[in-house]
């Protein structure tokens, strides 16, 4: 069975990760995390994009897009 990605909310990605939330939102803001998506009033992140970071943190980079 392959791992498919799927979305994570808030608690999940503090779980996985071990970082606060306030870790979270300064490293995504900086770049050095995955950005989440909304969909409404909801937040997520894809989980292969987590799991990338997970690989190696302190070398992750945002690619593309604007930061």
């Amino acid at each position: 069975m392959v791992n498919d990605p799927c979305f994570l909310r808030f608690p999940q990605v503090i779980a996985r990760t071990t970082f606060s939330k306030s870790t979270i939102n300064r490293r995504e803001k900086a770049g050095k995390f995955p950005k989440r998506m909304k969909w409404g009033n909801i937040v997520f992140w894809n989980s292969a994009e987590i799991e990338k970071f997970m690989r190696d943190p302190n070398a992750y980079e945002v690619q593309g897009g604007a930061k």
